[in-house]
Order: structure tokens, then sequence, then C-alpha cells
């Protein structure tokens, strides 16, 4: 039965494509031109609470698949990039800047245009073969730079106290709650991060531009530029806005005709939907864990998002195992991490899942606590030189928020039998039975942890630990430690998978993304309309301190970082 549908399917796609051909609906092209910019989500869920009202926009691994069908385009000779602003980390951008090598390396031309932009638009650009700038525009490049944040001040004036403990030296996530500055070893950690990363963007770029890495990093320290001063220095090619360089390359390809976006995509599906139909069917799953690990769904606490929720997760995994048709998993993981008990379940049924089936890693933006917990489970782990990985440790602990009542003239009177009651009151103060508790729960976690990564990694608990204590390493450091096996992102990942079970990396294959967009409905009324403000608020201090959940044990990147 599934080969006659199969059959159908492809006789109808087929006399589709006819149609749109014979009736001049299907034009030739050889210039494809598309848009990079915004947020590129990783799970490809918009947010948006009137979705119909403007196109969805391209999400991160629909946009690296589309650049591959390019690739594989003998049709295309170019691609024109109009690069606006991009919301997105490091590692995400490195992803796509490969694909545009490999464009390039497929014999694609590939140039770029910009309005204006910062160091991510500039560092993807410049994988291109040509870069032009509007005329007026202003590529604002300074170099690389990221902020801590510490509230204790803050928080002893509205009475709240944080009463935590930290298994790992480098383990600051609580830091922003109990100091007013970093610790020597939170300021060595984000000393390595910013050296390692802003290395390889320096080298990236100067090896494309033809510019010595040492001139470049006192081109940098010029910055920023106007267009033509950019121009000057050779970090661009051309002025000129995106109409005239539309123009210049229609020319440089002997009048080619263009095709945009939103008509390639699906003209070029179509045809490897066809060419999935002819070959034997293979089907791969890929899982999202994206944002912060919690143990129900709902709207995220910490961190933007709904983050990545055991209970949810525990559902897509099961359903996987027991689909015969799913061949392979590639799992997918961009999180801080988060609850510990959460990230443990998580690991759980992934060790299940890659009992039945091959299952591969590929590290987003960041892979670090709880979210490099949870890959421990996976045969091979990809992870980006720019990816944020690691910080094995713990934090635990709770809020105190006795003089805030007191402030609010609110009282309370507990009423308790047993020992250690405190540990679930906000009220009481920690004594030294129950915090010689948590510590002992934090111990139990981290030593679990190291355990895990050295069985996982196959390493020594004596050499897990030189890398572990809670510290955060960019890919690249973490993958010259043992911490990943390969230097590559979600295509290299995939092609894994598929040699995996037999397939060859040329060879198209069904995908399904796993957990399974929430339906537009229940996405909207669990949420405010518009949206969360992302606007200062008092209350957005509370809201911030990891504790007040309920989970007493954190796995979670030691600080919330953001590299620009």
């Amino acid at each position: 039965m599934k080969a006659v549908r199969r059959r159908l399917w492809l006789g109808a796609l087929s006399v589709y494509d006819w149609v749109l051909a014979r009736f001049g609906r299907a034009p030739d092209y050889a210039i494809l031109t598309l848009e990079i910019a915004g947020e590129l989500a990783e799970d490809g869920q918009d947010g948006a609470m009137l979705p119909w009202l403007r196109r969805a926009p391209t999400d991160y691994l629909s946009l690296i698949g589309m650049l591959r069908w390019a690739r594989d385009d003998s049709r295309l000779r170019a691609v024109l990039i109009h690069c606006g602003p991009i919301d997105a980390s490091w590692a995400r951008i490195q992803g796509l800047r490969r694909s545009i090598q490999a464009l390039r390396a497929a014999g694609k031309r590939v140039w770029f245009q910009l309005d204006g932009g910062g160091l991510p638009e500039y560092y993807l650009a410049s994988a291109g073969d040509r870069i032009a700038v509007s005329p007026s525009g202003t590529l604002e490049i300074v170099g690389l730079a990221t902020e801590a944040m510490f509230f204790l001040d803050a928080l002893q004036t509205l009475g709240v106290r944080a009463e935590v403990v930290q298994m790992g030296a480098y383990k600051s996530a609580a830091e922003g709650f109990t100091r007013r500055g970093m610790s020597p070893e939170h300021r060595e950690m984000m000393e390595g991060l910013i050296d390692d990363l802003y290395g390889q963007i320096v080298e990236d770029v100067a090896s494309a531009r033809g510019i010595e890495p040492a001139s470049l990093r006192d081109t940098i320290d010029a910055g920023p530029f106007l267009a033509r001063e950019a121009r000057e220095r050779g970090l661009i090619d051309a002025l000129e806005y995106a109409d005239e360089t539309k123009q210049a390359l229609e020319k440089e390809i002997d009048g080619a005709e263009s095709i945009e976006e939103d008509d390639y995509a699906p003209r070029r599906g179509r045809e490897i939907r066809k060419q999935v139909l002819r070959a034997p069917a293979h089907h791969v799953a890929v899982v999202h864990i994206n944002g912060t690990i919690k143990m129900e769904d709902g709207p995220s606490i910490v961190g933007r998002g709904r983050g990545a929720a055991a209970s949810v997760l525990k559902k897509a995994l099961e359903e996987v195992r027991e689909r015969e048709d799913i061949e392979a998993v590639v799992l997918r993981v961009s999180s801080p991490g988060g609850s510990g008990l959460a990230s443990d379940l998580i690991w759980h049924e992934l060790v299940l899942t890659a009992a039945k089936k091959p299952l591969v890693v590929s590290f987003g933006d960041v892979a670090a606590s709880g979210g490099y917990y949870v890959a421990l489970a996976g045969r091979k782990v990809f992870t980006e030189p720019g990816t944020v990985t690691g910080s094995i440790g713990v934090i635990a602990g709770r809020a105190n928020l006795r003089e805030l009542y007191d402030k609010l003239g609110v009282r309370k009177e507990i009423v308790s039998r047993g020992r250690h009651t405190a540990l679930y009151s906000d009220y009481a103060p920690l004594g030294d039975g129950e915090r010689a508790r948590i510590l002992a729960e934090a111990q139990a976690f981290y030593d679990d942890f190291v355990g895990k990564v050295a069985e996982g990694r196959k390493m020594a608990r004596e050499e897990v630990e030189t890398v572990a204590q809670g510290r955060v390493w960019t890919g690249r450091q973490a993958w010259s430690r043992g911490l990943a096996d390969e230097l590559g992102g979600f295509e290299e990942a995939f092609d894994e998978a598929k040699r995996a079970i037999g397939v060859d990396v040329a060879a198209p294959v069904t995908i399904e993304r796993f957990p399974r967009p929430q339906s537009f409905w229940r996405a909207a009324l669990g949420r405010r309309f518009g949206g969360q403000s992302r606007l200062f608020d008092p209350t957005s201090l509370l809201r911030a301190i990891p504790f007040i959940p309920g989970d007493r044990v954190w796995a979670r990147l030691p600080i919330d970082l953001r590299i620009r």
C-alpha cells in the first residue's frame, strides 16, 4: 500500500510540474536571491499571535536545507544574499557560513549585499565572493564583548536573599545574585571564551579577505566604519544598493534570470520530494532540545521561549522509539540547561532511544550544564567552534524572601513537624542542617554528572575533573579536550546519521521534527497578547532567580551569556 501511495504522489508531482512548465508558470533561472535576517529560530516555531498577517520567518535548519538544495541544483550558477540584522549567536552563524563556503566549493558564485551591519553580519558575508554595502551604510565592527550583571544590591533593597551552594569553582550561575562583581574564576572563564571566539572570527575573516590576522585586528580596533572607509580598508568590495548589486550579478552571469526565495523553495522542494519518492524510503527524526530544561511545558521562567520540557520530550522520544519507519535520530541541542531532575529524565529517555536507533548529536548556540548532560546519550557529538559548551557542574539552593515580606507588611506563621521543613519555605532561613542537606544533594548530582561524562566520553574521572568544575568552553576548546567528537554542525551530524544506517550522504531522506510544534490556538492561549515585554521591570529580578520555581538542584549555564 505504501508503494502505491508513493507512486501516486510521484505521478501527481510530475503532472503538476509539467503543467507549470507548459503554461509558463515555471520560468528558467540561474540566480537565487534570498534574505538572511532575524532570529533564525532553532525549532521553527513562530510565536506570532497572527502569523497569517505576514510571511513566516525561515527557521535555521530550513535555511541550512535550502542552501544545500541550492548547492546541488545544476541550474543555479549564483546566489545573491541580502543580509539584514541577525539575532543569532555565533554557532548558528558559523554553521551558515560553512554552508556558504560549500556553495562556493560547488562552483556557485555567492554575492552579499548589506545595508549596514555589525560583526555577525560581516562575518557571515565574508564567506562570499563579493560584499557590497549601501553607500550610506555603516559597518559597526568594533570587536567582541559580553556583560555580566550583578543584582546583589538590588535584591538586598527588595529584601531578597539567594541561599545557594555551587559545585565547581567556575559554576558562577548564582554569582549575579550573591556578589557585586566577577570572581577570579568567573573572569578567567570569560576571558578564555572571548579570546578563543575572537581568534576564530579573526582567523576566518582574514583568510577569506586575504588580510593578515594582525592587520585585521588593527583594522577592527579602528572601527566602526562608514561604507567608503570599509571599502578603502579592503573590508568590502563595492558601494551599491540592493537593486544595483542584483543588476551587476545578472550582468556578470550573462543576463541570467533570477528566482526569489519564495518561488524557489516550493519548486525545488517538489524536485527533492520526487527524488525521495523514487529512492528507497529512509526516515530520520530530528529531536530539538531548545531553551531552558524544565519538568513541565509552559512559558520559560528563565530565558526566552517555552524551553525544553521533560514531560513533552518523553512522549516525543517514546513515539520515535516505537515508530518502525524512523531509522535514526539527530539530537539538536541548543540549551543552557536548567532543572537537574528534568535533565536526568531526558537523558534517560535518550539512552533508551539510543539503544534502539543510532543517535547523533549536533550542538547549536549553547550546550552547557543540563544541555551538555542530555547529549551524553549520543553515539557521536558535533559542536560548532563557537558553541558555548560544557559547564559540567551544579548549583543548588533557594530564595529567602523573609525581608521582602516584611517590607510589604506580610507575615507568615509556620506550623511544622520534621527537622528540615525549612527547605521548602521561602520565609524561614536555612539552618546548618538544611544547608548540609542541600550541599549533599548538589554533591551527589555533581558526582553523577562527572560519572556520566566519564562513561559517555570514555574518559577517566580524574581527566573529566580537569575540564569540569562548572567551566564553560568554546566548542573548539571543548573538542580539543575530548568533550566532543568533531567540529561541525547540523549538516555534518545529519550526514553521520545517514552513514549510520547505510545511506549515502548525497541521497535524499525524509526528515520529521520532534516535539511537534504547538497548534496556533494552544500557543495563543498560553501567552499574553503581543508577547512578553523585553523592557526591564522590577519583578524580572524575581523571575530571574532560578531557584524560585521549586527545583533546588540546577544544572544550568553559569552566566546568561550574550557575546556581540
